[in-house]
């Protein structure tokens, strides 16, 4: 929360804690809200809460400037609020308590009451004005509330405190019976400070206490001095996460709920942005490392306990680290083919099937983001084997895939005759580029026509995921166009999600309504996607647009929006076939010509080196002898081919719309430079 020096009236959110907004494209947005549900006092519903708490979480700095997370314990009551301002605890640290002795008036606090066989907690930061024998006074800085997401619900039961309490310990690594509770854990607090760590002038700073709840075991101990962490969804205000933007101290506690015991670990924390373990954590937007440095263990310090009556359930859409491992694992062999077996199929319109596939192996399934497609190969009876690409219509889960496959052509119809539940296919790893831009908290515009509904879909459910209380911030005008109720897929459920969230604002406009179709009902204009309709159906405002369906659609749509005046580089677009950029990118590279003499080629793999003849691809080149590389359109437009030059250069007669990586080739669409060598 906000630093001394920063009012409410200025933002409600310190520069750490901005930064991150910023970054993660909520800003705006977030500031709004903010201003409105963080308040500099508490409400009646907040104060009569804390008095009916047992425990109270409280996060404060040490003598040396660490942050730690502490629990202060009593009966109902033993926390009051005498006015709005002023929250009273008659409680001290528990024996042996890394805080004892660092409460004294003037420094600042963050606390946490959760009622957790309610899952309902609240939140306030202050600063101490006195300390006696009656207990704390705490002037009330900022007072909000949080959802129940990721608290597992618990009964509690008091059992009172031992007559001899155990000797604290202390260590500087973990030990097994540290390495044990954690790998069990679904519960840990986080305490953290907005003071910048070269800065000693203690209690000047704002300081947090968090809870954080994941499936057991879902803190990771990636050795004796390391533990992560993913970082779910949240409210975005990220009073953790701004404050170690400032300063990388945290404490953490680990409360044994059944034994009573209190762990606290202090060391420093790095956020991860990016990487292969974070997309592959289903759920995650970003992952917490703590580098250990002190450890206490304080043994049957709690007079209560709690037994476990529920998991939250918005962890049901969360991953593990067993996923994880196995799916980055995965990633190193995506260009490999494993088989996937169909689980069951379903038909969304007169034209589009869904088949749901899951792995028939013991690996686990690859991640992905949503909007990326699934490179899959089959056996034809009458064709031979052949690659094909098919959007996954489904943000991912951890557990299956779904394709939404339209019958167009001998291969989509072989799958919609041939495929039943329990069939095998053989599948790479998903890919493509055709993704959300994390970093932009504009509004976004999703066009879709026919078969191009299917991205849309995994899009959709990122933006706006269809389940857990807690949705991102950013509205969505979701414009399908399709040519009646017979062949518009997904339509019903679509409806049903616009009358459950507010953010999400559908029209359906068809072009040709057959007997049946329903103004109103099944679509809401008749029609093609034209200026005038989005001129009527959109504020003005700066959207994100993502664009797909049949070519001549998304040219048309395409040359709609620019008309609008919408940047070229805010319209994503993503393509069935091979083709020309809608619009060439003027800054971007220049096809280059390909030799008019033959090339020669080694394949340093096979030890072969082969001669290439003007006019064909390098993809060409090598089916020619024999060779059956992994692809999936020989147009550039997925990447499924690449591979990596040893020596030599490639050249692109037509420039690729899938990025190139550099020293890797996409072979389906290159030609050599002159002489090269392929790892083929």
């Amino acid at each position: 929360m906000a630093l001394p020096g920063w009012s409410h009236q200025a933002s409600p959110f310190h520069p750490g804690e901005q930064t991150v907004q910023r970054r993660v494209g909520v800003r705006d947005k977030v500031e709004a809200i903010g201003r409105q549900v963080v308040r500099d006092y508490m409400p009646e519903q907040h104060r009569s809460f804390f008095a009916q708490l047992p425990m109270l979480l409280l996060g404060a700095l040490d003598a040396d400037g660490q942050p730690w997370a502490t629990l202060l314990m009593g009966e109902p009551g033993f926390t009051h609020s005498p006015d709005p301002r002023t929250l009273r605890i008659a409680a001290e640290t528990v024996s042996g308590d890394p805080l004892h002795g660092c409460l004294g008036a003037g420094a600042a606090v963050g606390l946490l009451g959760i009622e957790l066989q309610t899952r309902r907690r609240n939140r306030m930061n202050g600063r101490i004005v006195a300390h006696d024998e009656s207990g704390l006074s705490i002037a009330v800085q900022h007072s909000f509330g949080n959802c129940p997401q990721y608290i597992q619900q618990r009964n509690i039961e008091h059992v009172g405190l031992p007559a001899t309490l155990p000797a604290a310990e202390h260590a500087t690594t973990l030990d097994t019976a540290a390495i044990v509770q954690i790998s069990g854990a679904d519960t840990f607090f986080i305490a953290t400070s907005g003071q910048p760590a070269d800065d000693d002038t203690l209690g000047q700073h704002g300081s947090d206490v968090s809870h954080r709840g994941g499936k057991p075991g879902f803190v990771r101990i990636d050795d004796a001095q390391t533990l992560t962490w993913p970082d779910f969804l949240g409210n975005f205000h990220f009073n953790t996460l701004g404050n170690l933007e400032i300063n990388p101290r945290a404490g953490l506690l680990f409360p044994d709920f059944a034994r009573g015991d209190l762990l606290y670990i202090a060391g420093r924390a790095e956020v991860i942005w990016d990487g292969a373990e974070l997309a592959a954590f289903t759920g995650a937007e970003r992952l917490v490392r703590l580098h250990v440095e002190r450890v206490i263990r304080l043994r049957e310090r709690m007079p209560l306990r709690w037994v476990l009556q529920a998991y939250s359930p918005v962890l049901d859409h969360t991953g593990d680290w067993q996923a994880v491992a196995g799916a980055v694992a995965l990633a190193v062999e995506a260009n490999a083919y494993r088989p996937l077996q169909l689980i069951r199929r379903e038909a969304e319109s007169a034209t589009i099937t869904s088949f749901y596939l899951q792995p028939a192996d013991d690996k686990p399934l690859a991640g992905y983001r949503a909007g990326q497609f699934l490179p899959i190969r089959i056996d034809h009876p009458e064709l031979g084997r052949l690659h094909r690409t098919y959007t996954l219509s489904q943000a991912p889960d951890g557990r299956h895939y779904r394709i939404s496959v339209k019958r167009d052509g001998r291969v989509s119809q072989y799958l919609h005759d041939t495929l039943q539940p329990g069939t095998l296919i053989d599948a790479q790893a998903p890919r493509g580029d055709f993704v959300l831009d994390a970093a932009s908290s504009r509004p976004v515009l999703l066009l879709s026509g026919g078969v191009g509904i299917t991205p849309m879909l995994a899009l959709l459910d990122a933006l706006a995921p269809p389940a857990g209380p807690r949705h991102r911030p950013r509205p969505v005008w979701f414009i399908h166009a399709a040519r009646n109720g017979a062949e518009h897929a997904f339509g019903a459920a679509l409806r049903q999600r616009t009358a459950l969230q507010p953010q999400l604002r559908l029209h359906v406009r068809y072009s040709q309504p057959a007997q049946g179709d329903t103004l109103g009902a099944s679509h809401d204009s008749v029609g093609r996607i034209d200026a005038d309709l989005l001129r009527s159906l959109l504020p003005l405002d700066d959207y994100d647009v993502y664009l797909c369906g049949p070519d001549a659609f998304m040219r048309q749509v395409y040359w709609v929006l620019r008309g609008l005046g919408i940047q070229r580089q805010r319209i994503h677009y993503e393509r069935f076939a091979q083709g020309e950029p809608l619009e060439a990118d003027p800054d971007g590279p220049i096809a280059a010509l390909a030799p008019t003499t033959p090339q020669p080629v080694t394949l340093v793999k096979s030890g072969r080196t082969i001669a290439w003849q003007p006019g064909g691809t390098l993809l060409e080149l090598v089916e020619q002898h024999g060779l059956n590389p992994p692809y999936s359109c020989r147009g550039g437009l997925c990447g499924s081919c690449s591979t990596t030059i040893w020596e030599g250069s490639v050249c692109y007669p037509q420039t690729p719309a899938h990025a190139i990586t550099p020293g890797q080739a996409l072979i389906c669409c290159a030609m050599p430079a002159g002489p090269l060598a392929l790892e083929l």
